[in-house]
Parts: C-alpha cells; structure tokens; sequence
C-alpha cells in the first residue's frame, strides 16, 4: 500500500472517531506501507469538475398525493 492511501485511511477512521482502530493501523504501518511503491494508474477524482453531474433542469421527478418525490 502506498503512503497516500495509508494516510487517507487514517484520515477517515479520524473522521469517524475510531481511535482504536487508527492504533491498530498505526501499529501495522511498517509492514503494509511500501516506501518504493509507485501506483501504475493514477487516481481519478471522484468529484471532478469536469466530468458531468446532474443538475436540477436534468432531472426529472413526480409528487404523489401524498407529497413523496420519485425519479421517473
């Protein structure tokens, strides 16, 4: 595993309040950590810009009777 995912891993167990579980981690940091490790796919962000996203025009809902939205 590459320091990067390592330390998001730790950032969100933090989020959570899971200091137990970032100990544990902390304590397996040099066995799963591989300083040489370069990734052969770099990440994509997940929230690009500039990749599409649904706006309120494109999306196309019903209310019931009752005041429910649905998607249609």
């Amino acid at each position: 595993m590459d320091r990067v995912t390592f330390d998001e891993i730790i950032s969100i167990l933090a989020m959570h309040e899971r200091p137990d579980l970032i100990a544990e981690m902390k304590e397996l940091e040099k066995k799963i950590v591989d300083a040489d490790y370069v990734p052969t796919h770099p990440r994509r962000d997940s929230l690009s810009d500039s990749e599409g996203s649904a706006t309120e025009e494109s999306i196309e809902f019903e209310i019931d009777d009752d005041g429910y939205y649905s998607l249609k």
